[in-house]
This record gives C-alpha cells, structure tokens and sequence, in this order.
C-alpha cells in the first residue's frame, strides 16, 4: 500500500529577519516571565489549551539568578493554517528587584499550512485533489495566507513587543517595525 502524500508550507513570519529582539537593563527584569501568559494569551487570542511553556530554569543559587523561558502559542486559523508563535527570555534577576537586572525577549513565528494526507480522498498524489488544492491555493487560500500573514504574524506580534515595551517601561522611540 502507498502512503499518503501531504502538502506542506512553511513561512517565516518576521522574514528577513527572524525574530523581534527586545534588550532590557533595568530593575526587576522577571517580570517580562510573569507577563508572558497573558500577553500572549489575550494578544493572539487563545485559550489556555493553546499556550505553554516547554521550557523553564532558574538559578536560585546565584544572584543575580539567572532564569530562561520559552513559550508558545499554537493558533488554529482556518481548516489547513495555524500559526506557531515562540517567545524566548533570558536573563538575571537581582534578589533586589529594584537592583539593575537585564533580560532578552525574542519573538517569532511561523505560519503552516498543511494539505491533504489524511485519507485516499484527499492525498495530494490523487490528480483530481492535485488539481483542486492547486485551484483552491491559487484562488482563494494564497490571498487568505497573506492576510494571516500580515495579520497574524507581523502586526500581532508586533503588538506583542510593544507589550513587552510598555510593562518594561521601555521608550520604543527609533524602533523599526516590520510591515
């Protein structure tokens, strides 16, 4: 028996550069760790199901302590699309929140499309369901991609580090925004 074929795309949401990169220095710098939930919840508008963290460490045994976070927000956009958005902070924490601790916050993203692959009727080998997702990709859903595109990607995480900014008290004057 063959196995099925799935079409799959990927795009770099920040393309051509990567990530958004947010340097702070100043006092309490965990508290960029402590808005992460919520700023990306109520920012790409998910349900707790759809946020983790995969992983977190921090150093007690130091001071500064050291600590690093990365979290993520898997978004389902339409049949085939979701979003994959990943935000990465690192840095070290005075045991005196009002000392001067410093902390980076990268922000990016992937949108992914996937078609077809699930059963004999939609694997992608089949000519007919070939023909119909090139239809369906050239006239409808390659518009739609770069609506999400724009949408979910740049301007959504864009207002994610203009979050970052404002709860760190950050001027994002000079800043550069991707559009």
């Amino acid at each position: 028996m063959n196995s099925l074929v799935t079409l799959r795309m990927e795009d770099d949401c920040l393309v051509p550069y990567g990530q958004l990169i947010i340097k702070y220095k100043g006092p309490n710098p965990f508290k960029a760790v402590n808005a992460t939930a919520n700023f990306m919840r109520k920012i790409m508008e998910v349900d707790a199901v759809a946020y983790w963290e995969r992983d977190f460490r921090f150093n007690a045994d130091e001071d500064p302590s050291g600590f690093m976070q990365k979290s993520y927000v898997n978004k389902g956009l339409d049949r085939f699309t979701r979003v994959l958005v990943e935000i990465i902070i690192q840095g070290a924490q005075p045991s005196d929140p009002m000392k001067e601790g410093w902390c980076e916050i990268k922000i990016g993203g992937v949108l992914k499309t996937s078609f077809g692959g699930n059963t004999m009727f939609t694997d992608i080998k089949n000519p007919l369901i070939k023909t119909f997702f090139w239809f369906y990709d050239k006239y409808f859903h390659r518009k739609q991609r770069r609506l999400y595109l724009d949408e979910f990607c740049r301007r959504r995480l864009n207002e994610l580090k203009r979050a970052y900014q404002e709860s760190l008290n950050i001027t994002p004057t000079g800043e550069e925004i991707i559009t």
